[in-house]
This record gives structure tokens, sequence and C-alpha cells, in this order.
């Protein structure tokens, strides 16, 4: 690479690279990448076959990526550059000091990435979950996340997931209404729209940032949300955490690999029963047959992670009601969604099973979602926080 190339490049770096870590070797590991058959993830390999260790890898990839690049590789390089600083991103290099520790953890042997691009402020607790589950998740199962979520936010735990629909969007929203910050693991890179709902402008990965909390990706900006990248992600959200909570997910779920990724580093697993003939439950029953601890209230989890139940959040106007608590729901259906909880009930089973007549229940049940007091899944109503506790 010519000189000129190279400082040029590396000056365009300094303006990505994270406290500590060094723009020229940015500048060098993205020229390399740039060729065909050429990644991050190959350098990651070639580091691992070396043995070198993660004080020392910063040395090791310099040099092997700039004896290998020129010119025309930097000029490609620049477009990398300007599409992760639209997106305010900075990027970390394993060993360096914004790098999460977790994941240099006796790298590179835990398949932690060379490069990590963070969009937001990366959070280190002491105490940090992962909750993992199906995208298609029942009203059960988001139901069951969020009571885990907001407990572990609410005393002070640090909440991961990987920002789909479903499962994971349910863990973030739970956090982040508890306060709490929450880390994002993207399948993709920071560049790609995916989820669309979420990365629409003041959609849930705003509201991460903003909440103090990141979005993370070890993918180059534009790279899709492809099969393998997004399983691939999964040892990320693994690594980043102590304990991995599986909720949903089916006999082939990426949960499962979360969970492997999660054994395989010492961490934690705990599973979520649910119901037995639900295609959902396949994931955290095997690992429940496995070993697997079963998680079913937040002490089960709090524990796990050394924590104590912090003190029940002031009711705020307009939140969702505690039993007992006021409520804009008529008392019979009320009593039939706190039997039922967390699981849905189908509004025409409601109505069946009450003698509330179906034009009220219908202008109750609207009133009681407009205030955030009840929330409609897949499989029916389901009131969005357990009974006898507040929102």
């Amino acid at each position: 690479m010519t000189a000129t190339a190279l400082e040029q490049l590396t000056r365009s770096c300094g303006t990505l690279a994270a406290e500590g870590t060094d723009p020229a070797l940015l500048a060098a590991l993205l020229a390399w990448t740039v060729r065909p058959r050429r990644s991050l993830e190959a350098l990651r390999r070639r580091a691992g076959a070396a043995g070198v260790a993660t004080d020392e890898v910063a040395r090791h990839l310099l040099g092997w990526a700039r004896a290998e690049v020129d010119g025309g590789d930097a000029a490609a390089a620049s477009g990398l550059v300007e599409a992760w600083r639209r997106r305010g991103c900075r990027l970390a290099v394993v060993g360096d000091p914004g790098y999460p520790a977790r994941l240099a953890e006796d790298w590179p042997s835990t398949d932690g990435p060379v490069l990590f691009a963070v969009r937001g402020t990366v959070v280190d607790r002491p105490a940090s979950v992962a909750f993992v589950g199906a995208r298609r998740a029942s009203a059960y199962g988001t139901g069951v996340t969020a009571w885990l979520a907001e407990a572990a936010a609410g005393t002070g735990a640090h909440v991961v997931s990987g920002g789909a629909v479903g499962i994971d969007a349910a863990a973030h929203r739970a956090a982040l209404g508890r306060g709490g910050a929450t880390t994002v693991v993207l399948g993709c890179g920071h560049d790609v729209a995916y989820p669309r709902e979420h990365a629409r402008p003041g959609g849930l990965f705003d509201a991460v940032v903003s909440g103090g909390g990141a979005l993370v990706s070890e993918q180059l900006p534009s790279v899709p949300p492809r099969a393998g990248i997004v399983r691939a992600r999964n040892r990320i959200v693994a690594g980043l955490v102590d304990v991995v909570v599986v909720v949903e997910g089916g006999a082939r779920s990426g949960s499962l690999l979360t969970a492997t990724a999660a054994l395989e580093r010492g961490r934690t697993v705990l599973a979520v029963p649910g119901d037995v003939r639900a295609p959902g439950s396949e994931a955290p029953h095997r690992l429940l047959r496995e070993g697997a601890a079963p998680c079913t209230e937040p002490r089960d989890l709090l524990e796990v992670l050394g924590l104590a139940p912090g003190p029940p959040k002031r009711e705020p106007k307009h939140s969702p009601v505690a039993a007992g608590a006021t409520s804009v729901l008529p008392p019979a259906l009320l009593a039939a969604l706190q039997g039922a909880w967390p699981r849905a009930r189908r509004l025409e089973d409601l109505l069946a099973g009450t003698s509330v007549p179906a034009g009220a229940a219908l202008a109750a049940v609207t009133r009681a979602q407009l205030a955030g007091e009840l929330v409609e899944g897949p499989d029916g109503l389901v009131l969005r926080v357990a009974p006898g506790r507040s929102g």
C-alpha cells in the first residue's frame, strides 16, 4: 500500500476508533477485508492457528494485514469507514480497552470477533443475563420474558439479547421499561435495517441507544442477515453474559445454539418450562431433560445472578395495574386474565366464560390496551405484568 493511501485511511479511522484502539490497526484490518474471500473471521482463525494471546493480537494483526494490502484496498475500505460514521459507531479490536472483557477471555478459542462495532455505550455490569427464544413467540413466552427481564433490570442486572422480534424484543423493552440499559447483538451490519420495525427512526434500536445501551455487531456495515451470520451472533450473546435464559424455541432453534455456546464458556443456562404440547417448548424442555435448571419465577434467575429482589416500582399514571388496584377491565374479565396469567386467553373464550356483554367487553379491552394494561399476541390477550405486582 502506498504511504499516502494508508495515511488517509488511518486518519479517517481516527474518528471511529474506540478509546485505546489504534487507528493504524483499524485501517490495515479494514483494507485487508475488502478483497474477495477475505474476512475478519479468517484473521481470527489465523490468530488461533498461530496461538496468539490476547495481549499480542494487535501486533500480529497489524503485521499480517499491512503485508497483504495495497492502495486500491485502502480506497475501497474508505466506504466502510463512512458507513460506520453515519451510524455513529465506534470500533474496537480484541484486547483493546473498549472491547468487552468477557468476550476477550481465552481468545481466540472462544470465537470472539476480531473487531467489534458499537453504536451507543457498552455496559459493563457485574451481573448480566441474556434472554433468547422464538421470533414467533406466544403471549405466554413474551409475558414471562418481560416478567423476568423487568425483575433482572430492576435489581441492576444488564439485559442482552439479539434484537429480533418476539422474545428478544420483549426482553429489551422490559429492561428499558425498568430504566435499565440493554445490549442488542445484531445479526447483520449496522447499515442494514433489520428487523425493519426495530431499526426505523424512533424504533426499538433508537430507544436502546438513547436508554444508555448499545447495538453491537462483528460484521462489516452492509452485511445482510444471512442465516449463518444470524446464528453466529448467538455465541456473542452467550459470551457477553453470566446467565442465558431460554424461554421458547423449536427443536432446531437458535436458542439451543446460544445455550451450547454458553455452556462451552462455563455460563449458567436456565430454561423456562412451557406447554408440553406447544412446539415452542421443545428447546427449553430439551435443556431441562439435559440438566438445565428451571426458571419459573424471577427469584430463580436473581439467585443465580447473586442479586436480591429489588423494591417494587412505584405505579405511574396510566401504567398497568396490579391485582386489587384500579383497572379499566370489568372485574370478571380481570379475574379471568389474572387466573390465566402468564398464559393468554382468547377474547371469545373470555366472553363465553363471563356474563360481561360483548360490547362492554370489547370497549374495556380496547381501553386496557391503550392504557398498557393488556397486550394482544397471536394466541390471545394477556396482562402485561404479573398479578399482584406493580408495572
